[in-house]
């Protein structure tokens, strides 16, 4: 009895503690998973060098880092900075231009007309007067303000971040082993079906990361290049978009290329249209049938019905980092049905029997 009440106890005390420890490490938990997650991708790369470099574990891991740097920090950096400097043209280009005028040249043109749309009808300066433009041009503001005021707070949280990310993947590399052999030791999980956890959680996850992020980064930048080659303004902002919308099952950068090349049509750019469309279409829109058979290979990946759901509940509930995130806990959720499926194969037959 006296065993039993200090099993309670004890149990009870390490739930309170742990929870007091969660608070504590809430706002990196994001960092410490993304540098988890980085450490099992590069592994394989650690293993190799620290080999070569045999008793200098610090010196391997410090190596990584910086590849690791050069490889996924830096490119984001460079990407970040591009689109800013697209941000500022936009900004320049809605404030400089006449857009009576260009809203007239527009209207006036024989496609247009042919849609049925009469510039006689349409007093571009009642609208200018209106309350309704003079409350929308004042919340564009505000929100342009808030936006900058934003993207400084977000830079300063992002090199807060990065640096906790690169010191966690520092003793994630060097220390990676021995930081699972304990969590082993103490899981009260059989070590057959540790590894089949640990396994399968990082096979399916490299495969969904692989499968889902590097394919519409590529889809992304493809697009922009299509974009820049046919004259579309600020396609840096564009490739963005279409990345992040190519993160989307059964959304996809189809959403970009299809509207911007059906307005280049629109407004006479004959040849930029048709050339956006057709690269859309049998480049941009056939690139994942060709990477992703490379990029995954054998290993198995979540269904696109899982990642569309997993991704859109992740963003909504962690923020922008939720479309790496959901699917991860997905993928968490169906290893550890696997292991019960395993585990009780016997008893399941019996019960479905």
């Amino acid at each position: 009895m006296k065993q039993h009440i200090n099993s309670i106890f004890l149990l009870a005390l390490i739930i309170i503690v742990g929870l007091g420890v969660y608070y504590i490490f809430q706002p990196f938990i994001i960092p410490i998973f993304l540098a988890f997650l980085i450490s099992q991708f590069f592994k394989g790369w650690y293993n190799k060098l620290n080999k070569k470099l045999k008793k200098f574990p610090s010196i391997a891991s410090f190596i990584m880092c910086i590849v690791v740097f050069l490889l996924l920090i830096l490119p984001l950096i460079l990407a970040s900075s591009l689109i800013i400097n697209e941000i500022k043209g936009v900004y320049d280009y809605l404030s400089e231009n006449d857009w009576q005028g260009k809203i007239e040249s527009f209207l006036n043109q024989d496609s247009v007309k042919q849609l049925g749309l009469d510039y006689e009808n349409f007093k571009f300066e009642h609208y200018l007067q209106t309350k309704e433009f003079s409350d929308a041009a004042k919340s564009f503001s505000n929100f342009g303000l808030k936006a900058v005021q934003k993207t400084y707070e977000s830079t300063s949280n992002f090199i807060m971040m990065t640096f906790i990310l690169f010191f966690t993947l520092f003793y994630l590399f060097k220390d990676n082993q021995r930081i699972i052999d304990k969590i082993k030791r103490i899981s009260p999980l059989k070590d057959k079906q540790e590894d089949l956890l640990f396994e399968k959680f990082i096979s399916i996850s490299k495969a969904t990361i692989k499968g889902s992020l590097v394919i519409a980064i590529v889809q992304g930048s493809l697009l922009g290049v299509s974009f820049w080659i046919a004259g579309v303004p600020s396609p840096a902002i564009w490739a963005l978009i279409a990345t992040v919308l190519s993160l989307i099952p059964l959304v996809g950068p189809a959403f970009v290329w299809l509207p911007v090349g059906l307005v280049l049509l629109l407004t006479g750019g004959i040849w930029q249209g048709i050339f956006v469309m057709i690269f859309g279409a049998l480049v941009v829109g056939t690139i994942d049938n060709v990477l992703r058979p490379k990029l995954v290979g054998d290993q198995s990946s979540l269904h696109p019905l899982l990642v569309f759901f997993s991704t859109i509940g992740g963003i909504a509930f962690f923020g922008l980092m939720g479309f790496l995130i959901g699917p991860i806990i997905v993928v968490l959720f169906i290893t550890l049905l696997s292991i019960y499926e395993i585990e009780f194969k016997k008893e399941l037959k019996k019960f479905n029997g």
